[in-house]
């Protein structure tokens, strides 16, 4: 049985790129270890074989420059470095090729279609979602990827993080509060529409018929 990522380390791996990244600094397994365990306690020996089951399955990818590893997010992998032919096993090459292909995918919007379209009261499983995404005929190219579960997962769990997604035990579901939320005003019906008039105070109004004399 192929050993697969744990989705949940896998997404502490990618934001530890990601900070990694924001320090001007290379994504090195190093690097990556220390910003996950300094976060999230973790040993060092797990994220270091999580980062290459990520690698394995094409959540993360790895690029070689000048003998040194890299880590890349592959939806935001920015500038590619050159990789020397033989440096990577096959089977990591197909993944990270199968992986690429759907670099461009909106999962946000794919999840969001296949849980409307279920119309499940109690949320969706991800089981029955890629059954749903699988029986769209417009998502062939997507869903016969050989990447396309791995993704579709780790998409899923980053809809939750952003909270594009409400997740209860095994179910998916569409947050519309929060997506509505956005840009409204945070006092709607707090005040009246209109304020009664304000009455002066006898020095005020003593002032007002002084400038009215001048």
């Amino acid at each position: 049985m192929v050993k697969l990522a744990n989705p949940l380390y896998t997404e502490w791996i990618l934001e530890a790129i990601q900070k990694v990244k924001k320090q001007k600094q290379r994504p090195s397994e190093e690097r990556i270890c220390h910003a996950v365990c300094a976060s999230h306690g973790l040993d060092k020996k797990t994220v270091s074989e999580q980062l290459q089951l990520s690698v394995q399955d094409g959540s993360i990818l790895k690029v070689t420059n000048k003998g040194l590893a890299s880590y890349k997010d592959p939806d935001n992998p920015g500038r590619f470095s050159s990789v020397k032919p033989g440096t990577i096993p096959k089977s990591v090459k197909g993944s990270r090729g199968a992986c690429n292909e759907l670099r461009n995918v909106d999962w946000n919007k794919l999840l969001r279609r296949a849980i409307e379209g279920l119309q499940e009261p109690s949320g969706s499983s991800l089981k029955n979602i890629e059954k749903y995404l699988r029986s769209q005929n417009d998502l062939a190219n997507i869903f016969n990827n050989p990447a396309f579960q791995q993704r579709l997962r780790l998409g899923a769990k980053r809809a939750v993080n952003n909270g594009r997604l409400l997740k209860d035990g095994p179910q998916y579901r569409v947050n519309y509060g929060g997506l509505e939320s956005k840009g409204a005003p945070k006092y709607s019906s707090g005040f009246p529409a209109s304020l009664p008039p304000v009455s002066l105070l006898p020095h005020e109004k003593d002032q007002v018929r002084m400038k009215k004399w001048k």
